[in-house]
């Protein structure tokens, strides 16, 4: 008799803010997550700081502002149901600074690039959700709570 060979691995998961009432199976999405303080320099005074959150989506290389450091946990998962990222690490934080000059340079006037300081950086995936409702097979952003029709995505 064959037997099933799983392989466990420990991961960063984004805490999911919503779930569907009977989550059958998950899938976990790969993100690098950036806490950014710009600062911006200004003549005869001190420079204006800025906070900025990165989440830099590691398959469709996007990168989308938070409001915060979402919380991590760990959690041991069959290593199928991880995503491998397609972009590393340091092309990752090239788009975050990018996407944080860009939203800071619309808030503030100045000659000069801002500095940037890297606070806090954690790679962690984002969960979707895999689960039937009325027969109908779905996925769900953990996120969001956006739910989408299996057939409509492949």
């Amino acid at each position: 008799m064959w037997s099933k060979v799983i392989h466990q691995m420990k991961v960063n998961v984004m805490r999911t803010i919503f779930k569907p009432d009977v989550p059958e199976k998950f899938v976990l999405y790969p993100y690098w997550i950036f806490h950014l303080r710009l600062f911006y320099k200004r003549l005869g005074r001190s420079d204006k700081v800025l906070d900025y959150f990165a989440y830099v989506d590691l398959y469709r290389f996007g990168a989308e502002r938070g409001d915060s450091f979402i919380d991590i946990y760990e959690w041991d998962v069959d290593e199928k149901l991880i995503m491998k990222p397609l972009v590393g690490y340091e092309d990752a934080k090239t788009k975050a600074f990018e996407s944080a000059i860009h939203w800071g340079n619309m808030r503030i006037v100045s000659w000069w690039m801002p500095r940037i300081e890297i606070v806090k950086h954690e790679q962690a995936y984002k969960v979707f959700w895999i689960f039937e409702e009325e027969g109908e097979k779905y996925v769900m952003d953990s996120l969001t709570g956006e739910k989408f029709k299996m057939k409509d995505l492949i």
